[in-house]
């Protein structure tokens, strides 16, 4: 079903791809032209050699490179934009028939090189360079090939919505790194910089049909003694788009992908424990597991995954995220390789496709791809019988996303997915669009609804939205309004909050210090939201919520980043919420009564410290007030997010990440909860390839027994058959220590040894008191055939 899909697209489209005019493009000047990005030369002629005869080995003096294209003229981008570089940038570039061939020269003074023999795609603290390829043309999203100085890789999708709040459009961190591309690379460090080699098999990306055709081209360097970011094309800060600055590499033609067909077995043996209650002994089980992961080719722009029987065992946990608000789910990111590949066509506003949903499949299958102006993904799914609700049916997922380009920016989708156990379904489905005009000024439309059937009723639901903004170099603005309704549901995404109506303005002023001064940049950011319930907004009562907030942001010279952000809120508490709640009054067991509206102030504190060689700090805290939704009483709020990311050797890693909270009663000074997880991470790298890591992680938690604020008598909770109980003090303190060794040569290759232990202390909740209650050893081989392509050529050296 998934083929005949693609292939009934491909043939609706030969024709009009077959009449396309043939693109623009420049004349060679000579045979090793030069394209200054700040002299405006983004048109950069592709040449292509017959043959290579390039060693991946980071020394650039093989013949083939006098003949590349070359790239200079590198401008700043962030924290300010337009300048010339301060360190000059050479990339060399050429392909043959297999592949794209990278050269890349970066100069800096001695002794500043930030380079460590990372694990893959955990290279944001060196210096590093990216060379994006948009190899359909479409200005929004490109594969992103990543290289610290000694060629260690960091790859992934970039699309114009990945980057998150705060996160420069240019960084590693506008990308999703969850996808791993079989490329090579190599790098030196050298006296006044450093040299890398790069060799991207064509099978390896997913481009456009046709020829002669035309990719955007950008390149991103970082380094880190400064904090500056420079692209060879100029990207102005003002525009809406980052993709759409690009340059062009023009007259790409006859690439031989070959045979695209990968095939990886993948065999799992766990071993998992736990005490038993009736002896003093453990018992133990033994579980295993074979799969298959298959990746074909079907065109340069089709790509058909399936699976049957896969493996997602977990390497690295979650980190222990602190729970403050209780109304909201925490979101922990896809991170299985199935999912994440291709996961771009997938993209969906307000996570309305969430992939972790699908718990255990037993088998799945999916189509991504791209025809002109038109991007597919299709995703169907079996999930494990024992995820659904009578624990005996296979809940199957379906997800379908198409989504249109509109002139140069612009897009509109469509969306629906399903999740159906026999005759119990959730459907979501709607439309979404983008327009942007003027380069700066946005407007985004989103309208879907769901149907749910559970036990032989039906409720239906929508979600709405509407948005319009502003980027400017030195101004900029967002106006918005949401509204989803009490019934809405997404069983395949992720929406952790429902029946709420919220209007949000945003206002930013930007502010750039001069060149060589103290101060690089200063960054004004005023929030205003407001929120109702869904009834409340439709009867013209009162909002809920009123908040608004200042975030002051300043990147000082050298790396330096500190933020203060003053934030004032009038809560009132949601009664319906507190419906199953209750109060002794006298003899009588009354409704428990949420206290009033309240207005609370507190501030925020950020510093990010440069990536020095050896060490890189940011703190992040909270002081004030704040609202308490268990008791809906007044809270004093201490919190803070302490991380340290320790670089003592070039093969020695170690993170420390802290993070605490503390709500105080305000009404007598009684602790009301406090949470502390710390955690360890700790990496020796024996080679590129070889690596071993520890995670050590703690989290306590306590909350005291819930008391009503009003007369200090405990809150009850009433039960399903109707009795009423206090809702007690609650403890935890719990531990985990996980340990992997791991041998990756390329993707999709991976020997994994792990062994992780739990730990519990929750009824003294003293450290000294912790005994094990689990622990587990596996090992994890898989192996990726790919077609036509020997052995050597797949490893990265």
């Amino acid at each position: 079903m998934l083929l005949a899909f693609a292939l009934a697209f491909q043939a609706g489209t030969a024709q009009l791809m077959a009449s396309s005019p043939a693109p623009d493009s420049v004349t060679r000047r000579d045979s090793a032209a030069v394209y200054s990005g700040r002299l405006g030369q983004l048109n950069v002629q592709a040449l292509r050699l017959e043959r290579a005869d390039v060693v991946v080995d980071g020394v650039l003096e093989d013949a083939a490179w006098s003949k590349a294209a070359l790239l200079t003229g590198f401008s700043t981008y962030s924290p300010v934009d337009g300048r010339p570089a301060q360190d000059s940038t050479e990339v060399r570039l050429f392909y043959t028939a297999e592949a794209m061939y990278i050269a890349i020269r970066a100069w800096a003074p001695p002794g500043t090189v930030r380079a460590t023999l990372a694990e893959r795609d955990r290279i944001s603290n060196d210096d590093w360079i990216a060379v994006h390829f948009d190899t359909f043309n479409d200005r929004r999203r490109a594969f992103v090939f990543g290289v610290n100085p000694l060629g260690i890789q960091a790859d992934g999708m970039r699309s114009e919505q990945s980057a998150g709040p705060g996160v420069s459009r240019a960084s590693l961190g506008a990308a999703d790194l969850t996808q791993d591309y079989v490329w090579q690379s190599k790098g030196r460090l050298l006296d006044d910089g450093f040299a890398v080699e790069i060799r991207i098999p064509f099978k390896s990306v997913r481009f456009q049909l046709g020829a002669p055709q035309d990719w955007g081209l950008q390149v991103v360097r970082q380094t880190q003694r400064n904090g500056y970011q420079v692209t060879w094309a100029p990207t102005s800060r003002a525009r809406q788009s980052f993709g759409v600055q690009a340059g062009y590499l023009r007259g790409m033609r006859d690439m031989k992908r070959g045979v695209v067909l990968d095939v990886t077995p993948v065999a799992t043996l766990r071993t998992s424990g736990a005490p038993d209650s009736t002896r003093d002994a453990w018992r133990y089980g033994t579980q295993e597991q074979f799969g298959a992961d298959v990746r074909w080719g079907v065109t340069s722009n089709f790509t058909l995954n399936a699976t049957a029987n896969p493996d997602f065992s977990q390497v690295e946990t979650d980190v222990g995220q602190i729970p403050g608000d209780p109304r909201f789910a925490l979101f922990f990111p896809e991170l299985r390789p199935f999912f994440v590949e291709g996961s771009e066509q997938f993209d969906a506003p307000n996570r309305l496709v969430y992939t972790r949903r699908i718990v255990n499949p037993r088998v799945a299958a999916k189509l991504t791809g791209k025809i002109p102006r038109t991007d597919i993904g299709l995703l169907t799914a079996v999930d494990g019988a024992e995820f659904s609700a009578d624990g005996s049916t296979n809940p199957i997922f379906n997800i379908l996303r198409v989504r249109r380009d509109i002139g140069d920016e612009s897009t509109a989708g469509l969306l629906f997915t399903d999740r159906s156990e026999g005759a119990q379904y959730n459907r979501v489905g709607g439309f979404d669009t983008r327009l942007q005009f003027r380069r700066m000024y946005s407007v985004e439309a989103r309208v879907h609804g769901s149907a749910t059937r559970e036990r032989g009723a039906r409720r239906d639901g929508s979600m709405l939205e509407f948005n319009t903004g502003r980027t400017g170099r030195s101004y900029g603005y967002r106006y918005g309004v949401m509204a989803v309704s009490p019934d809405f549901e997404a069983r395949s995404g992720f929406v952790n909050r429902t029946d709420f109506v919220r209007g949000q303005v945003n206002q930013r002023w930007t502010r750039f210090g001069r060149k060589g001064g103290w101060w690089d940049q200063q960054q004004n950011f005023l929030t205003a939201t407001t929120l109702w319930s869904w009834d409340d907004f439709s009867g013209g009562m009162p909002p809920l919520e009123n908040r608004v907030s200042l975030d002051n942001t300043f990147t000082l010279r050298g790396g330096w980043r500190v933020g203060v952000q003053p934030e004032v809120q009038a809560i009132a508490f949601d009664p319906r919420r507190y419906s199953a709640l209750g109060v002794v009054r006298g003899s009588d067991t009354v409704a428990f009564e949420p206290s009033g509206r309240q207005t609370l102030g507190a501030v925020q504190f950020q510093v990010n410290s440069p990536q020095w060689r050896y060490a890189g700090v940011t703190l992040q805290s909270t002081l004030g007030r704040d609202p308490d939704f268990f008791e809906t009483a007044t809270v004093t709020r201490r919190d803070m997010d302490l991380a340290v990311d320790m670089r003592p050797s070039p093969q020695v890693r170690v993170g420390l990440l802290v993070r605490y909270q503390h709500y105080g009663r305000v009404r007598d000074g009684t602790r009301l909860s406090e949470q502390v997880v710390p955690r360890l991470r700790l990496e020796y790298q024996f080679t590129r390839a070889l690596f071993f890591r520890f995670i050590g992680q703690l989290e306590s938690r306590s909350r005291d027994a819930l008391r009503d604020p009003r007369t200090d008598a405990p809150i009850l909770e009433r039960s399903s058959a109707g009795a009423w109980t206090p809702i007690a003090a609650r403890q935890s303190l719990l531990a985990r220590a996980d340990w992997l060794v791991q041998y990756l040569p390329s993707p999709g290759t991976v020997v994994f040894m792990g062994y992780g232990n739990a730990l519990d202390a929750s009824l003294s909740n003293r450290p000294g008191d912790l005994r094990p209650r689990a622990d587990g050893f596996f090992v994890k081989l898989s192996y990726l055939f790919r077609a036509g392509v020997p052995r050597r050529a797949m490893a990265g050296p």
